[in-house]
């Protein structure tokens, strides 16, 4: 079997693998023969490409990864929110992956725009668990993992449809609603006491960066789980290579070189190490550019042979890139795909590696203790300026460039907290908002808190999470659901 783009379609070609519609049920059968009919029905869904079978590929042979027939109860286990049933799905997923043992991720995944979200929970879970295995997870672990993959964006199905499906950027409003889905996802499964606490933590954090510049909290990559870290990996990946109303799917290979270029960034290098293992560059049955102007398709791409497989042109005679006769011809791209300007798709590049901004955060807090507490959770996101007198942050200002956020103990010895912030802001004016921090939630002290124009107020003892919250509110106009 080869694979070939929907464009290239001709009536006559014989279906070499199973087309499913948004549910899950068989749309055209293996063995069918492509009609006009069933051409133009599959472009209308959506679909990017088809495999057929012919005399040039008859003796490719692709397996899946997992069964059509598991993959359709997965499909429908998401669609309908079945908790229990993506559980079970889960162990079979597992089974059938360890089963086969020789793991690799060639076949090209056929869904429509419709089906992108229950098909992409599947291909998470698929993926996170292959990652899991490369890394030498334990069956129960593994099985765990694969549930999070399957639940981790239920939280999109309660997302309006025309902002999912929208073909053009997003506007600030609509990315704020796309943004709630993992922690809509979190509230769907909290309350279910069978499932595990890092299963949870993992779908609440699957779009956390290593960096800390990630949502919903901010977290970086000391403090997310090994969970979390494959998810957000295998989540992103299958989001690169997929086709969407708004944008063409990257290759494996580029989609390999955007997680090696985040590496450290957004993703932990040794989760994208462990996933290239098993990502073929260029799948078997794809049909290939070369650099002397001919096309070929891919027969034998494992191991070594990922980046110079075993080609048979379209002439049906072999290329073997291994070859030292061959070293001087190499792959472009794959055939009729879109190749980007090299200079947008650096710019591209640089833009997703650019760091993200350090906001400077000032805190004045008579207690040592309390100041190497907020070091502890916040010095890996903000660059901190730490004092335990306003007499010592009145120099520093003095002589420094304003913080973007003030963080002010209410209860300052020598002076009120109310004074200290009236005198701040005789040097900094309005521009810098302040946070206080207050020993009780007594009424009259809050509202005194918002009468002086406070920015916001956290009570102590406080926990790091409310914290982060708070402070990335005030600095971003964020809030912690987003």
């Amino acid at each position: 079997m080869r694979y070939i783009k929907i464009e290239d379609a001709k009536p006559g070609m014989r279906l070499a693998y199973n087309i499913y519609d948004a549910d899950g049920h068989t749309l055209i059968c293996s063995g069918s023969v492509l009609s006009e009919f069933y051409i133009k029905r599959l472009s209308d869904h959506g679909f990017d490409g088809v495999y057929i079978t012919d005399e040039l590929s008859k003796d490719i042979h692709i397996d899946p990864i997992i069964t059509p027939e598991l993959r359709a109860e997965g499909l429908i286990t998401v669609r309908e929110s079945d908790i229990d049933g993506c559980k079970s799905v889960a162990k079979k997923i597992v089974e059938q992956i360890l089963d086969r043992g020789i793991l690799t991720l060639d076949l090209t995944d056929l869904r429509s725009f419709d089906g992108y979200t229950y098909a992409h929970s599947v291909n998470v879970a698929v993926i996170a668990c292959v990652i899991g295995f490369g890394l030498n997870l334990e069956n129960e672990e593994l099985e765990q993992l694969v549930m999070a993959g399957l639940l981790h964006d239920l939280g999109k199905l309660v997302i309006p449809r025309e902002i999912l499906n929208k073909s053009s950027r997003l506007t600030n409003e609509e990315y704020d609603i796309m943004k709630t889905h993992s922690s809509l996802s979190y509230e769907i499964i909290r309350e279910r006491w069978d499932i595990p606490a890092n299963v949870k933590t993992a779908v609440l954090y699957h779009h956390e960066n290593i960096d800390g510049s990630g949502y919903p909290d901010g977290m970086d990559g000391e403090q997310t789980s090994l969970f979390t870290k494959i998810l957000h990996t295998a989540d992103v990946y299958d989001a690169l290579v997929s086709k969407r109303p708004y944008k063409k799917p990257y290759s494996p290979y580029e989609a390999c070189e955007y997680l090696m270029g985040g590496g450290g960034i957004m993703f932990d290098p040794k989760i994208v190490e462990a996933l290239m293992l098993c990502v073929p560059f260029y799948p078997k049955g794809t049909e290939v550019s070369l650099s002397d102007g001919r096309s070929a398709i891919i027969v034998e791409n494992a191991g070594t042979r990922n980046l110079r497989p075993l080609l048979r042109m379209l002439d049906g005679t072999t290329l073997d890139l291994q070859e030292h006769d061959n070293f001087n011809v190499t792959i472009l791209h794959e055939s009729n795909e879109t190749v980007l300007d090299p200079v947008t798709g650096e710019a591209d590049r640089k833009k997703m590696l650019m760091p993200v901004r350090r906001y400077r955060i000032m805190i004045i807090d008579s207690m040592l203790i309390h100041l190497q507490s907020m070091r502890g959770f916040l010095h890996n996101m903000y660059d901190l300026q730490l004092f335990t007198s306003v007499d010592q942050a009145f120099m520093y200002l003095k002589r420094n460039t304003e913080p973007d956020l003030i963080i002010l103990e209410l209860n300052m010895p020598r002076i009120n907290g109310f004074e200290a912030a009236e005198k701040l802001r005789g040097i900094t004016g309005d521009s810098v908002p302040i946070l206080f921090e207050i020993d009780t939630n007594d009424k009259s002290v809050i509202a005194r808190c918002r009468k002086e124009g406070a920015a916001g107020y956290i009570v102590r003892p406080y926990k790091p999470i409310f914290v982060k919250a708070e402070i990335r509110r005030i600095l971003t106009g964020r809030s912690v659901a987003e």
